[in-house]
């Protein structure tokens, strides 16, 4: 018998040296399979159980992430903003 455990990819905010991102995720990476964060930060995938999220301290946000994101749900990113100067949207082919 399967017992089926659903996980929403567009949940998943990957965590590098402490900083969290976002993602254009339309599946759960395999472990080891780069990604490429809304920044252009890079990582390979790696999984933990979410009690441990905290070990090295809380994560922070990454700001260019959190803009990008923004801008490309129609949200208005105001000019205080610590990402306001982020990259450009970058367009899905």
């Amino acid at each position: 018998m399967t017992a089926l455990i659903y996980i929403d990819p567009l949940a998943i905010h990957p965590v590098i040296d402490g900083t969290w991102h976002r993602a254009r995720l339309t599946a759960i990476p395999e472990p080891g399979q780069g990604i490429t964060m809304l920044c252009g930060a890079t990582g390979a995938a790696a999984f933990e159980p979410l009690e441990r999220r905290r070990d090295h301290g809380a994560p922070t946000t990454c700001f260019e992430c959190e803009a990008v994101y923004m801008r490309e749900h129609g949200m208005p990113v105001p000019t205080s903003h610590p990402g306001f100067k982020a990259r450009p949207i970058r367009r899905r082919p």
